[in-house]
Protein backbone atom coordinates (compact mmCIF):
# COMPACT_ATOMS: atom_id res chain seq x y z
CA UNK A 1 0.00 0.00 0.00
CA UNK A 2 1.10 3.77 -0.37
CA UNK A 3 0.83 6.02 2.19
CA UNK A 4 -1.18 9.10 1.25
CA UNK A 5 -0.30 10.71 4.76
CA UNK A 6 -0.99 11.46 8.22
CA UNK A 7 -1.59 13.43 10.84
CA UNK A 8 -2.43 14.31 14.45
CA UNK A 9 -6.25 15.22 15.64
CA UNK A 10 -7.31 14.82 19.21
CA UNK A 11 -4.62 12.78 20.14
CA UNK A 12 -4.84 10.47 17.42
CA UNK A 13 -2.40 9.87 13.94
CA UNK A 14 -4.78 9.66 10.90
CA UNK A 15 -3.32 8.27 7.92
CA UNK A 16 -4.51 6.94 4.58
CA UNK A 17 -3.17 4.34 2.68
CA UNK A 18 -4.33 3.60 -1.16
CA UNK A 19 -4.47 0.16 -2.01
CA UNK A 20 -2.67 -1.57 -5.31
CA UNK A 21 -5.83 -2.95 -6.75
CA UNK A 22 -9.36 -2.61 -6.33
CA UNK A 23 -10.81 -5.34 -4.03
CA UNK A 24 -14.39 -7.41 -3.38
CA UNK A 25 -16.19 -7.80 0.06
CA UNK A 26 -14.84 -11.28 0.59
CA UNK A 27 -10.76 -9.52 -0.30
CA UNK A 28 -11.62 -7.40 2.61
CA UNK A 29 -12.85 -10.08 5.04
CA UNK A 30 -9.87 -11.88 3.98
CA UNK A 31 -7.90 -8.75 5.09
CA UNK A 32 -9.70 -8.68 8.47
CA UNK A 33 -8.91 -12.20 9.11
CA UNK A 34 -5.57 -11.82 8.87
CA UNK A 35 -5.11 -8.62 10.99
CA UNK A 36 -6.13 -10.56 13.56
CA UNK A 37 -2.37 -11.46 14.06
CA UNK A 38 -1.41 -7.40 15.04
CA UNK A 39 -3.85 -7.21 17.59
CA UNK A 40 -4.98 -7.72 21.00
CA UNK A 41 -8.35 -7.47 22.56
CA UNK A 42 -9.98 -7.40 19.62
CA UNK A 43 -13.53 -5.52 18.49
CA UNK A 44 -14.69 -6.14 15.16
CA UNK A 45 -17.09 -2.79 13.04
CA UNK A 46 -19.70 -3.07 10.90
CA UNK A 47 -20.40 0.29 9.27
CA UNK A 48 -19.26 1.85 12.33
CA UNK A 49 -20.91 -0.52 14.80
CA UNK A 50 -19.39 -3.09 16.84
CA UNK A 51 -20.38 -6.85 16.83
CA UNK A 52 -19.86 -9.63 18.29
CA UNK A 53 -18.61 -13.21 16.91
CA UNK A 54 -18.18 -16.51 17.98
CA UNK A 55 -14.86 -17.59 16.75
CA UNK A 56 -11.89 -15.67 14.12
CA UNK A 57 -13.59 -17.61 11.17
CA UNK A 58 -17.04 -16.21 11.77
CA UNK A 59 -15.35 -13.16 10.16
CA UNK A 60 -15.33 -15.02 6.74
CA UNK A 61 -19.28 -14.74 6.98
CA UNK A 62 -20.00 -11.46 7.70
CA UNK A 63 -22.89 -10.04 5.17
CA UNK A 64 -21.59 -7.48 2.79
CA UNK A 65 -21.60 -3.70 4.09
CA UNK A 66 -20.77 0.08 3.48
CA UNK A 67 -17.32 -0.70 5.46
CA UNK A 68 -15.51 -2.92 8.07
CA UNK A 69 -13.27 -2.37 10.69
CA UNK A 70 -10.86 -4.29 13.01
CA UNK A 71 -9.73 -2.69 16.26
CA UNK A 72 -7.45 -3.22 19.49
CA UNK A 73 -4.13 -3.16 21.35
CA UNK A 74 -1.52 -3.18 18.68
CA UNK A 75 1.19 -5.89 19.40
CA UNK A 76 3.99 -3.71 17.15
CA UNK A 77 3.26 -0.47 18.15
CA UNK A 78 2.14 -0.75 21.52
CA UNK A 79 -1.29 1.52 21.60
CA UNK A 80 -4.74 0.92 20.21
CA UNK A 81 -5.17 1.33 16.69
CA UNK A 82 -8.03 0.98 14.14
CA UNK A 83 -7.96 -0.23 10.82
CA UNK A 84 -11.04 0.47 8.27
CA UNK A 85 -11.75 -0.68 4.74
CA UNK A 86 -14.60 0.61 2.75
CA UNK A 87 -16.57 -1.27 0.13
CA UNK A 88 -16.32 -0.68 -3.33
CA UNK A 89 -13.46 2.02 -2.47
CA UNK A 90 -9.56 1.62 -3.12
CA UNK A 91 -8.38 3.15 -0.17
CA UNK A 92 -8.17 2.58 3.54
CA UNK A 93 -7.75 4.68 6.80
CA UNK A 94 -5.54 3.94 9.87
CA UNK A 95 -5.67 5.47 12.96
CA UNK A 96 -3.33 4.99 16.36
CA UNK A 97 -3.25 6.89 19.45
CA UNK A 98 -1.03 9.09 20.53
CA UNK A 99 0.41 7.77 23.59
CA UNK A 100 4.01 9.05 23.89
CA UNK A 101 6.10 11.82 21.94
CA UNK A 102 7.60 9.50 19.99
CA UNK A 103 5.02 8.87 17.61
CA UNK A 104 3.77 12.17 18.08
CA UNK A 105 6.94 13.66 16.37
CA UNK A 106 7.52 11.01 13.74
CA UNK A 107 7.95 11.92 10.04
CA UNK A 108 6.18 10.61 6.94
CA UNK A 109 9.31 8.46 6.67
CA UNK A 110 9.30 7.48 9.95
CA UNK A 111 5.55 6.25 10.28
CA UNK A 112 5.54 4.82 7.36
CA UNK A 113 8.44 2.76 8.42
CA UNK A 114 6.44 1.28 11.37
CA UNK A 115 3.27 1.06 9.51
CA UNK A 116 3.99 0.48 6.22
CA UNK A 117 4.91 -3.04 6.79
CA UNK A 118 1.64 -4.45 8.78
CA UNK A 119 -0.53 -2.67 5.77
CA UNK A 120 1.75 -4.46 3.44
CA UNK A 121 0.94 -8.03 4.72
CA UNK A 122 -2.90 -7.11 5.11
CA UNK A 123 -2.97 -6.36 1.59
CA UNK A 124 -1.28 -10.22 0.61
CA UNK A 125 -3.36 -11.49 2.50
CA UNK A 126 -6.45 -10.66 0.25
CA UNK A 127 -5.44 -12.43 -2.74
CA UNK A 128 -4.51 -15.81 -0.33
CA UNK A 129 -6.58 -17.97 1.14
CA UNK A 130 -7.41 -18.02 4.68
CA UNK A 131 -4.87 -19.63 7.30
CA UNK A 132 -5.78 -21.47 10.07
CA UNK A 133 -5.01 -20.27 13.45
CA UNK A 134 -1.92 -21.09 14.74
CA UNK A 135 -2.82 -23.52 17.36
CA UNK A 136 -0.91 -22.76 20.58
CA UNK A 137 2.31 -24.38 21.46
CA UNK A 138 2.51 -26.37 25.14
CA UNK A 139 5.11 -24.72 26.81
CA UNK A 140 7.55 -26.70 29.19
CA UNK A 141 5.93 -25.26 32.06
CA UNK A 142 2.07 -26.22 30.44
CA UNK A 143 4.16 -29.70 30.11
CA UNK A 144 5.15 -30.29 33.43
CA UNK A 145 1.80 -29.38 35.31
CA UNK A 146 0.27 -31.78 32.52
CA UNK A 147 2.80 -34.23 33.59
CA UNK A 148 2.21 -33.36 37.16
CA UNK A 149 -1.76 -33.74 36.95
CA UNK A 150 -1.28 -36.78 35.00
CA UNK A 151 0.65 -38.69 37.85
CA UNK A 152 -1.59 -37.14 40.89
CA UNK A 153 -4.24 -38.94 38.69
CA UNK A 154 -2.67 -42.34 38.31
CA UNK A 155 -1.99 -42.13 42.13
CA UNK A 156 -5.15 -41.36 43.16
CA UNK A 157 -6.55 -44.27 40.51
CA UNK A 158 -3.88 -46.98 42.20
CA UNK A 159 -4.87 -45.99 45.93
CA UNK A 160 -8.30 -46.05 45.05
CA UNK A 161 -7.95 -49.78 43.79
CA UNK A 162 -5.70 -51.01 46.48
CA UNK A 163 -8.33 -49.71 48.90
CA UNK A 164 -10.97 -52.37 47.09
CA UNK A 165 -8.85 -54.85 46.68
CA UNK A 166 -8.09 -54.69 50.54
CA UNK A 167 -12.13 -54.46 50.80
CA UNK A 168 -12.39 -57.81 48.75
CA UNK A 169 -9.68 -59.57 51.22
CA UNK A 170 -11.35 -62.10 53.84
CA UNK A 171 -9.66 -64.37 56.28
CA UNK A 172 -9.69 -67.97 56.30
CA UNK A 173 -9.31 -68.45 59.80
CA UNK A 174 -5.67 -70.02 59.50
CA UNK A 175 -3.66 -66.59 58.60
CA UNK A 176 -4.15 -66.86 55.28
CA UNK A 177 -6.54 -64.08 52.87
CA UNK A 178 -7.79 -65.16 49.65
CA UNK A 179 -9.84 -62.48 47.25
CA UNK A 180 -13.55 -61.60 48.01
CA UNK A 181 -15.36 -61.89 44.46
CA UNK A 182 -18.28 -60.80 45.73
CA UNK A 183 -20.38 -64.32 45.22
CA UNK A 184 -21.50 -66.91 48.45
CA UNK A 185 -20.89 -70.46 46.48
CA UNK A 186 -16.93 -69.11 45.60
CA UNK A 187 -16.88 -68.14 49.42
CA UNK A 188 -18.52 -71.67 50.83
CA UNK A 189 -16.17 -73.52 47.99
CA UNK A 190 -12.85 -71.73 49.52
CA UNK A 191 -14.06 -72.86 53.35
CA UNK A 192 -14.76 -76.34 51.79
CA UNK A 193 -11.61 -76.89 50.21
CA UNK A 194 -9.80 -75.24 53.28
CA UNK A 195 -11.32 -77.71 56.20
CA UNK A 196 -10.52 -80.69 53.67
CA UNK A 197 -6.88 -79.75 53.61
CA UNK A 198 -7.56 -79.54 57.52
CA UNK A 199 -8.76 -82.63 58.08
CA UNK A 200 -5.75 -84.06 55.35
CA UNK A 201 -2.86 -83.04 57.17
CA UNK A 202 -4.37 -83.92 60.75
CA UNK A 203 -4.48 -87.40 58.99
CA UNK A 204 -1.09 -87.54 57.60
CA UNK A 205 0.37 -85.65 60.78
CA UNK A 206 2.41 -88.31 63.00
CA UNK A 207 1.36 -89.16 66.51
CA UNK A 208 2.60 -87.31 69.36
CA UNK A 209 5.16 -88.95 71.45
CA UNK A 210 4.23 -89.54 75.02
CA UNK A 211 6.02 -88.70 78.05
CA UNK A 212 8.44 -90.36 80.22
CA UNK A 213 6.81 -92.21 83.20
CA UNK A 214 7.73 -90.52 86.30
CA UNK A 215 10.02 -92.18 88.96
CA UNK A 216 8.60 -93.75 91.96
CA UNK A 217 9.71 -91.95 95.12
CA UNK A 218 11.64 -93.73 97.52
CA UNK A 219 11.94 -93.53 101.21
CA UNK A 220 15.40 -93.42 102.12
CA UNK A 221 15.86 -90.38 99.74
CA UNK A 222 14.48 -87.33 98.51
CA UNK A 223 13.45 -85.92 95.38
CA UNK A 224 16.38 -83.68 95.47
CA UNK A 225 18.95 -86.55 96.80
CA UNK A 226 17.34 -89.10 94.24
CA UNK A 227 20.38 -89.32 91.61
CA UNK A 228 19.19 -88.18 87.98
CA UNK A 229 18.37 -91.30 84.99
CA UNK A 230 22.34 -92.01 83.65
CA UNK A 231 24.20 -90.10 86.07
CA UNK A 232 26.91 -92.32 87.89
CA UNK A 233 25.52 -92.37 91.79
CA UNK A 234 27.21 -90.61 94.45
CA UNK A 235 30.36 -91.88 96.47
CA UNK A 236 29.38 -92.42 100.02
CA UNK A 237 31.40 -90.09 102.91
CA UNK A 238 33.71 -91.94 104.97
CA UNK A 239 32.97 -93.71 108.67
CA UNK A 240 33.54 -91.31 111.37
CA UNK A 241 36.29 -91.97 113.41
CA UNK A 242 36.64 -92.89 117.69
CA UNK A 243 37.05 -90.12 119.39
CA UNK A 244 39.89 -90.53 121.93
CA UNK A 245 39.04 -91.08 125.61
CA UNK A 246 39.66 -87.74 127.33
CA UNK A 247 43.70 -86.88 129.17
CA UNK A 248 43.35 -87.19 133.16
CA UNK A 249 43.93 -84.13 134.94
CA UNK A 250 47.31 -84.10 137.00
CA UNK A 251 47.07 -84.94 140.30
CA UNK A 252 48.17 -81.88 142.80
CA UNK A 253 51.53 -82.84 144.65
CA UNK A 254 52.00 -82.09 148.57
CA UNK A 255 54.80 -79.81 148.98
CA UNK A 256 57.44 -80.74 151.55
CA UNK A 257 57.61 -78.74 154.88
CA UNK A 258 61.56 -79.58 155.27
CA UNK A 259 63.08 -76.88 155.83
CA UNK A 260 66.98 -75.48 156.41
CA UNK A 261 67.93 -73.64 159.61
Amino acid sequence: MYLEGHHEDGGWLLSTFTLTNRVSWEMMLQAVYAAFEYFADITIFVDDHSIKLESRADVLSIPEAGNIGIGGESVVVKEPMLIIFYNQVHFINLRIRCGNDDLRDLDYEGFNKIVCPIVDAIELAMYQEPVPAPVKERTSEDTDDAEEEKASEETGGSAASTADESEQTVGTGDGEQVEDSGDSEPEDETAESAQEDKAAEASTAEPPIPPPPAAEPQDSATASDAPAPGSEPPIPLPPAEASAPPIPAPTPTKRSEFRCN
